[in-house]
């Protein structure tokens, strides 16, 4: 919590336990009304008096905005090493979103129709996770499709790592790209890997013709040896 936070949080801690003291001395009639009438009036009649009641009135109106609307978020400020903490009889095991947020890639990398994502990952007060997904696919890619098996993969896949249920997958397609770079690279390398299975082969073909005239001429010096 920032120190503002904190600041607030003890101003107004402060002066509601002074106004729920003076409620209850005024109810019990240990305290005439019109005391609270004086001070209030006798801070005002003076200019210096009234000044400094402005001021501190502005100050908490200030902070009271402050609170209400501009709270700060823990679960921002530490980014993905925040998380779901989840307990049991055995101890404590923290799901940070960098975990959450690899598990998703991970998901997304199996997909060849995707080529590159962007992944944001968000824990509500509920402790429900929602993500948010940026792809972009490849030209004859069924967007439809990819969308709905990429949505079911990505759950599957947190559901499995961490027992986690992922409230919403929201996804994004930013682009359509005119080459199928993950193809391009996939086919690449199967011709590389059936160029050295090619390589391979000759080389065992090579040893074996080898063996066979070594083994013919073992047989042949036996023969003229008898």
């Amino acid at each position: 919590m920032k120190f503002l936070d904190k600041l607030g949080l003890a101003i107004f801690s402060i002066l509601t336990l002074i106004l729920s003291i003076l409620m209850c001395l005024i109810a019990f009639g240990w305290v005439e009304p019109s005391v609270i009438t004086i001070l209030i009036t006798s801070c005002l009649d003076t200019q210096n008096g009234m000044y400094i009641t402005i001021g501190v009135s502005i100050v908490l109106i200030l902070l009271a905005i402050k609170c209400l609307f501009f709270p700060s978020y823990e679960r921002k400020r530490q980014g993905d090493e925040a998380g779901i903490l989840l307990q049991n009889d055995s101890g404590k095991l923290l799901i940070t979103i960098g975990t959450i947020k690899n598990l998703v890639v991970g998901a997304v990398n199996e997909f060849r129709d995707v080529d590159g994502c962007e992944v944001d990952v968000e824990i509500d007060n509920h402790n429900e996770v929602n993500v948010n997904l940026e792809i972009n696919v490849n030209k004859e890619t069924i967007i439809k499709d990819i969308s709905s098996k990429l949505q079911n993969r990505i759950k599957e896949s947190v559901k499995k790592a961490t027992d986690l249920d992922i409230k919403q997958i929201n996804i994004k397609v930013n682009d359509v790209q005119k080459e199928n770079n993950y193809n391009e690279e996939y086919n690449n390398a199967r011709k590389i890997e059936k160029k050295d299975k090619e390589v391979e082969k000759e080389k065992e073909e090579k040893i074996s013709k080898t063996e066979k005239r070594t083994e013919e001429k073992v047989k042949k010096n036996g023969s003229n040896a008898e």
